[in-house]
């Protein structure tokens, strides 16, 4: 089902708990007539076999009608309710028919999206409410037992409207026009699947039909629809030629025969071989109609195949097809184009889901009043993209696709998961669903690198993590951090480690320049990237930061937007409150003079930004702008301290900007402006006198003698006004002198050792 707006989540009510049909019953089949011919009321008669598992006074079954009368293996009772079909005289595993005859007008929920709708065009069912307790629908159509679990096959028998014809789930056994000069149909779905699945529908439908070729079979596509252009319509599913071969290569091979979609005005819902789609959607190629048709094919695999044992790992089902969502855009688009997707959710998810949703939630158990929120679309997704980055691709998508085969046309629960996949990978997941599944909130994992110099090739990492809408941490983590070289070589280290700090010594193939925490992606951990470089865009959405200036030609800034509140910042004098987010800027270089760094705000209660709640809870009214400012360090270790900015756009919404951006930490906070001066961090943002170079200006070619207030030994890197690295010397020591052999010009000399990095100004004559 695609989840198509969050508003709903404030809307529903808690009703009473609806009893479920006894354990001790399995329906193993149905066979149901409706007549659909003069609207509603409707008439209908199903024949249900079932199998009894445990002996058992009575069952009962689910209908939203009425039913008119009952036979028990073709014995008619006394009365038709439904509420106690005597069974006292079977045993377990003895196989029964139950036969009800009965009316119904239609039953749609209160939120007015799930049940059975009779539109003046259009006769169709959406097998979920909202609003309804229990939220499977099946009942709306037939007697059932309604629920996730009781999976069974069908038969469909359906009588249209004059001049209408039906489309349903399962695969078409006959279509006739009898006697009554009205349409009879007849599907079957031989897989088993739960009530809510089924699908009946009616209209005067125009139908597309073509195939989709995929590495294991070729599936008959029909689509299906009222009106619109037929050459659109076609076009907003020709993406399907590539999604469906991507769903197998990860997930396994479609089992349902045929794929079929439907247009409705209500919404979209994944019913088997009969998806309905909003009707907006049936002829877009627009991101958000690709992704929902994409997101219902999804449940081929996540929910109709393998389905939630209860709503309350309703993750699995719908996390899971939203994961789908980004497996099409990756199929159509490419890597980079779905890692822009998948951003575009975290954002979304840890800037706002705590908030409709009413406070960070554990993925499961899901309570019934959120079974449908964003915690379960959307960061079940973003659990399912970290599962496939921890394992990797090879090991995921084989544990998946034996997931889907081991499992098909069962139930699973979140354990279940979690202990089939540590069974196939032979990694022990255990960990990772305590935090990412059973625990609410997210991760923010915090890096430090020690810097080289005297270790040459050997760096240090030291790794910090905080829970963010959470006081837990994982028990264990994995941590993939990149390095860069000045040439821009890279290498990619994979830290494993236990407990809330961490300190490793690291081989490289290269001295580093600088580093970056999960550079592809990998973890959905409280952090969004952004990357500039020469001729990129110089704003970025996710990590709310904008980059003003003329790049260097070769080189890459990449910003960090950590969504944790920052380190070592309470102890400042003057601090107020800080918003709980801060952003770490990385690149080749320390200092870029003439290029601007800005970082994005929203006003508490500014409902009408595009990122509202961005910073919830930081400062609500408009007078606190005077005393917010920009805080920046170079990075641990180091004090933090206000710098110079200007702010603009609006007192609702803006930018604050910094001039002569540099590497390190910064952060938004109000503060008492009497207690904490703002420095120019063209001077000293870090608190430590500069080197001294002489003679400065030199003349071409004569050595300079070098005055460095650090210990031990450092490395020396020169660099030009467009950012290249023109010259390097290790193990340089203070008071000795140096010879560059530089061309006339103007340079940046960096000094780096352990803990320090300095930088000064040079004129060559």
């Amino acid at each position: 089902m695609s989840f198509l707006a969050l508003a709903f989540v404030g809307l529903l009510t808690a009703q009473a708990q609806t009893a479920l049909p006894a354990d001790s019953v399995d329906v193993l089949d149905y066979d149901v007539w409706v007549d659909l011919s003069a609207g509603k009321p409707f008439a209908g008669d199903a024949t249900l076999t079932l199998r009894l598992t445990a002996p058992c006074q009575s069952l009962a079954l689910s209908l939203s009608g009425t039913a008119d009368s009952i036979w028990v293996d073709g014995i008619a009772l006394d009365t038709a309710d439904l509420d106690a079909i005597p069974t006292a005289t079977y045993a377990a595993g003895d196989t029964l028919t139950v036969r009800v005859s009965y009316h119904g007008s239609g039953h749609v929920e209160s939120y007015g999206w799930g049940g059975f709708h009779f539109d003046n065009d259009m006769t169709y069912n959406l097998g979920v409410g909202f609003n309804e307790d229990p939220h499977v629908m099946g009942r709306v159509l037939m007697p059932c037992r309604d629920n996730f679990h009781d999976k069974a096959t069908y038969t469909l028998r359906i009588r249209a409207k004059r001049g209408w014809t039906a489309e349903c789930s399962g695969q078409l056994q006959s279509r006739t026009i009898e006697a009554d000069s009205l349409e009879h149909s007849v599907w079957r779905i031989a897989q088993e699947v739960p009530t809510y699945l089924v699908s009946v529908s009616q209209a005067a439908f125009r139908r597309l039909h073509s195939n989709v070729h995929s590495i294991h079979g070729t599936y008959p596509l029909t689509l299906g629809y009222r009106d619109g252009d037929s050459t659109l319509v076609k076009r907003a599913f020709r993406e399907l030629d590539s999604v469906v071969p991507m769903y197998e290569r990860c997930l396994g091979p479609y089992r349902w025969g045929r794929i079929g979609y439907i247009a409705t005005s209500k919404g979209s819902m994944e019913h088997v071989n009969n998806i309905a789609l909003a009707k907006e959607f049936m002829n877009s190629t627009a991101e958000r109609a690709q992704m929902t048709i994409a997101h219902e094919l999804g449940h081929a695999w996540f929910g109709n195949l393998v389905t939630c044992r209860t709503e309350a790992d309703m993750w699995f089902n719908e996390g899971g097809a939203s994961f789908c969502s980004e497996l099409a855009m990756e199929a159509n688009k490419g890597r980079a184009a779905a890692l822009k997707y998948y951003q575009t959710n975290l954002e979304s998810v840890v800037r706002q889901t705590h908030v409709t949703d009413n406070g960070y939630r554990a993925l499961s158990p899901m309570p019934h009043l959120y079974t449908y929120g964003s915690t379960t679309y959307d960061k079940g997704a973003l659990v399912w993209h970290s599962l496939r980055g921890y394992l990797g691709d090879s090991a995921f998508y084989s544990a998946m696709q034996r997931l889907m085969s081991e499992k098909a046309f069962s139930t699973v629960d979140a354990a279940e998961v979690r202990d089939s996949l540590s069974a196939y990978t032979g990694v022990d997941l255990t960990d990772f669903f305590q935090f990412h599944v059973f625990t609410p909130g997210f991760v923010n994992y915090h890096l430090h690198l020690d810097t080289p110099g005297c270790l040459g090739n050997e760096v240090g990492i030291f790794v910090r993590q905080q829970g963010v809408g959470t006081t837990a941490t994982p028990a264990s983590s994995r941590v993939p951090v990149t390095f860069f070289s000045h040439e821009g070589d890279t290498a990619k280290r994979v830290i494993a480690f236990e407990g809330d700090e961490w300190y490793e010594m690291v081989s490289l193939p290269f001295e580093p320049s600088h580093y970056v925490l999960d550079y592809d992606c990998e973890l959905s951990d409280a952090v969004t990237l952004a990357e500039f470089k020469k001729g990129s865009a110089k704003s970025n959405v996710a990590a709310h930061v904008k980059v003003n200036g003329s790049l260097p030609e070769n080189g890459s800034i990449v910003v960090e937007h950590h969504w944790g509140h920052p380190w070592d910042l309470d102890t400042l004098t003057g601090l107020r409150r800080a918003t709980n987010r801060y952003w770490v800027v990385s690149a080749s270089q320390s200092q870029y003079f003439g290029l601007q760094v800005g970082f994005r705000f929203v006003r508490d209660g500014n409902v009408n930004s595009n990122f509202a709640d961005l910073d919830h809870g930081f400062f609500n009214w408009i007078a606190s702008l005077d005393s917010i400012v920009v805080l920046y360090r170079e990075g641990y270790g180091h004090p933090w301290q206000a710098i110079s900015h200007q702010r603009s756009d609006n007192d609702n919404e803006g930018w604050f900007t910094v001039d002569n951006m540099r590497t390190g930490e910064y952060t938004l906070a109000v503060v008492d402006t009497a207690l904490l001066s703002i420095a120019d961090p063209q001077v000293s943002a870090s608190g430590t006198l500069a080197p001294t170079l002489f003679p400065n200006p030199v003349v071409a070619g004569d050595e300079l003698s070098l005055q460095v207030p650090v210990e031990g030994c450092f490395t020396v890197r020169i660099f030009d006004t467009a950012g290249r690295q023109v010259w390097r010397k290790r193990a340089c020591r203070t008071g000795r002198r140096i010879s560059p052999r530089l061309a006339p010009g103007t340079y940046l000399v960096r000094i780096e050792n352990n803990c320090v990095s300095l930088q000064s100004k040079l004129i060559v004559l």
